[in-house]
């Protein structure tokens, strides 16, 4: 019953729900003995998990992520470059996208940004 409650609820678009009904069923269905139940269960329960939607930030790319990264860490379009093997001219493109994406006016408040959203951690100063 409760992967049907799961079914019901991934059908509806209700991800949250439907995992929490998947795990309820897989864990009953082991308690019990019933191993294709629970191999149905699990087997939702992933599906449900590979389709969970990523958090996005302002509508950032992967890619503009790791730009914002390395901004965060003091790098100039050349090192963002280098270490993304990409142009500097490319690097420049991201890193304008991503002020205007974030509303950021520069890169000190794109990494402020970053640090806020927890997409690096702050600098330590020891």
């Amino acid at each position: 019953m409760q992967r049907d409650w799961a079914a019901l609820a991934l059908d509806k678009g209700d991800t949250i729900n439907a995992k929490t009904m998947a795990g309820q069923a897989n864990t009953t269905a082991i308690r019990l003995g019933m191993s294709t139940l629970a191999q149905q269960a699990a087997s939702m329960l992933d599906e449900i998990t590979s389709k969970a939607p990523l958090p996005t930030y302002d509508g950032l790319s992967e890619r503009e992520l790791d730009v914002l990264r390395l901004i965060a860490e003091g790098c100039s379009n050349r090192e963002i470059g280098e270490r993304l093997f990409i142009s500097q001219h490319t690097a420049a493109n991201h890193v304008r996208s991503i002020l205007q994406k974030t509303g950021c006016a520069n890169r000190a408040e794109a990494a402020a940004y970053a640090v806020h959203r927890q997409l690096v951690r702050p600098a330590s100063h020891s």
